[in-house]
């Protein structure tokens, strides 16, 4: 009953029901041959219960009875062969589907707050242990017991006594299943744990690659990776030792069975109660009848581990995701956008964003000026809704962002990020990431107007050249131009720039201002930023520190009344002058 209950078991029952027709081929294909294993049986027992005198033409009738018999449950092989990879792929497919899905539809938060390999986990782990059960053992889990009736009424009908031995085999074996139970979850537990670790540490390694060899930490990673692998030697023999005494356990009752049914049966032919027939048809049928107990036991370990190994995977795709689709369209338009009284905190004890309030009239650009970690990025997940502030109200239009479709307001977003992420495809593709529709017309206008179509003309197949994992051929500069070409093709309402010339050279960062006023200049801009030479042409400047509004006005306004921002300015232009 507690085994009903189990959520990951039910979770594993409904993929079951979905599929029904798929497991009624499978299953179907079992019993027949079983079935089929049965009318061999028989055709054995009846040619050896005439020996040694043979009716005429029984050897060849029996002969050909049994070719058929072989060729069709051949035949059923196949079929169970054909139909389990179907349903296999059909599983794979619907839960890898389902969980990638899942995975990005949940909040940025989620994302980040967990280590990527987690998600690499589920998928490789987690899901393939779902997916063993789900395929392989429900489908013995129905077949076996119906497979054990019939072969079990065609044992007692051949022999009561016979019958008997090899239906007690099975339940005996069951017992073997409490052999070390706990021994051996506990050895499951810890090696699932490896798995993770390992996980974790390869992929770590691998998307820092470039920090391992530039900081010669190639030992420190192998002597860690060695620390792993260690304990995971460790725990696979733990286990391979407490699954070879439980295998023990559960094939002594066989071969128990085995000897005391062909004693027996030896004395019964030798009394002249069965024919030799009969014992050599419990001899083969024998597997039939224990098989499903055997088996039995083999689900019932794989369900415990299934059920505790996919409790995250279904953990996960609980997880509530976005509501992208409640709310009313955002308008085309440029909008104001205002912040009042926000607060924001990763974690409750320490604030991120304080009491920010601040507006910017439509079409009009606000520079967010400060020092590391003052929280400028911060405002721009609340603006894209990958945050909702603790407290306080973000507005577009007068409107809280909340009364807006999060699929709408992101549509009318568009964002240049320091971090850029550029896919492993074509360059025209990465451009044209989130607009696949775009005319090749469109995405080389927006690669001109972000200077970047010179260097692209030049790479060996223009805008059809693949540009590797994370855009890995190319310079940062050039990453950043593909960049700003991918905002400018969306044709966004609001413009994000997260310090938007940072990697770029004085002759294209000037190039890149003059432009920016003419293919933005109906967009509602916000600029992140450091070098002045991006902030002097912008309407408004925020100077936040320790996550504080602290000045906000025109750059002019700023700079007369000699406050954070000013100071801040002369720094950087007495550094600029001494370089």
């Amino acid at each position: 009953m507690d085994l009903l209950r189990d959520r990951a078991f039910r979770r594993h029952m409904s993929i079951v029901r979905d599929k029904w027709w798929m497991y009624a081929l499978v299953i179907g294909s079992q019993i027949g041959q079983t079935g089929l294993s049965i009318l061999g049986a028989e055709a054995l027992r009846r040619l050896f219960d005439h020996l040694p005198n043979l009716p005429p033409g029984l050897l060849n009738g029996v002969l050909i009875a049994l070719v058929a018999v072989i060729a069709l449950r051949l035949t059923f092989s196949y079929l169970e062969a054909w139909f389990g990879s179907l349903l296999n792929e059909s599983v794979v497919y619907a839960l890898r589907r389902d969980l990638l899905n899942h995975l990005q539809h949940l909040p940025l938060g989620y994302h980040e707050s967990k280590h990527s390999s987690e998600a690499m986990n589920v998928f490789w782990n987690d899901l393939e242990t779902a997916k063993d059960f789900v395929v392989a053992d429900v489908q013995r889990l129905i077949a076996l017991p119906i497979s054990f009736i019939f072969a079990g009424f065609y044992m007692l009908s051949v022999n009561p006594a016979l019958g008997a031995v090899a239906l007690l085999i099975g339940p005996l074996q069951l017992l073997s299943n409490f052999v070390l139970k706990d021994r051996f979850q506990e050895a499951v537990r810890l090696q699932r744990q490896v798995s993770r670790d390992v996980f974790h540490t390869i992929g770590e390694t691998m998307h820092g690659v470039r920090e391992v060899k530039a900081n010669r930490m190639e030992q420190q990673v192998d002597e860690q990776m060695a620390e792993i692998q260690g304990r995971g030697v460790a725990y696979n023999v733990l286990r391979s030792k407490t699954t070879a005494l439980r295998a023990i356990a559960r094939q002594v009752p066989r071969e128990l069975g085995q000897v005391v049914g062909i004693s027996l049966g030896v004395g019964l032919v030798a009394s002249g109660k069965i024919g030799p027939g009969s014992l050599v048809a419990f001899i083969s049928l024998l597997d039939r009848v224990a098989a499903p107990f055997t088996t039995m036991v083999e689900v019932i370990s794989n369900l415990q581990q299934a059920v505790e190994g996919t409790a995250r995977l279904y953990e996960t795709l609980d997880l509530p995701p976005e509501r992208k689709d409640v709310g009313d369209p955002l308008p085309v338009t440029p909008p104001t956008i205002a912040f009042e009284h926000v607060d924001f905190a990763y974690n409750v004890d320490r604030p991120i964003i304080r009491d920010v309030s601040f507006e910017i009239p439509a079409g009009s650009s606000l520079a967010l000026v400060g020092p590391s970690g003052s929280g400028k990025s911060t405002l721009v997940k609340l603006l894209y809704r990958f945050y909702e502030p603790t407290s306080g109200t973000v507005r577009i239009d007068g409107r809280p962002l909340t009364d807006y479709r999060i699929d709408s307001l992101r549509d009318r977003l568009a964002l240049v990020s320091q971090d850029i992420f550029l896919f492993d495809a074509t360059v025209a593709k990465n451009i044209a990431a989130g607009l696949p529709h775009a005319t090749p017309e469109e995405i080389q206008r927006a690669a001109e107007l972000a200077q970047a179509d010179e260097f692209i003309q030049n790479l060996p197949n223009g805008y059809d050249s693949d540009i590797g994992e994370r855009g890995i051929k190319l310079s940062h500069g050039q990453k950043q131009r593909l960049s700003i070409a991918r905002a400018i093709l969306r044709d966004a309402s609001v413009l994000v720039l997260d310090e938007p010339t940072s990697a770029l050279d004085v002759e294209t960062e000037a190039s890149f201002q003059r432009d920016l006023g003419r293919w933005a200049e109906h967009c509602t801009k916000i600029i992140i930023a450091h070098r002045l030479t991006t902030i002097r042409d912008c309407d408004l400047v925020l100077f936040l520190e320790d996550g504080a509004a602290v000045e906000f006005g025109t750059p002019s306004q700023l700079l007369n009344r000699q406050g954070r921002f000013a100071t801040y300015w002369r720094r950087q232009t007495e550094i600029t002058v001494t370089l």
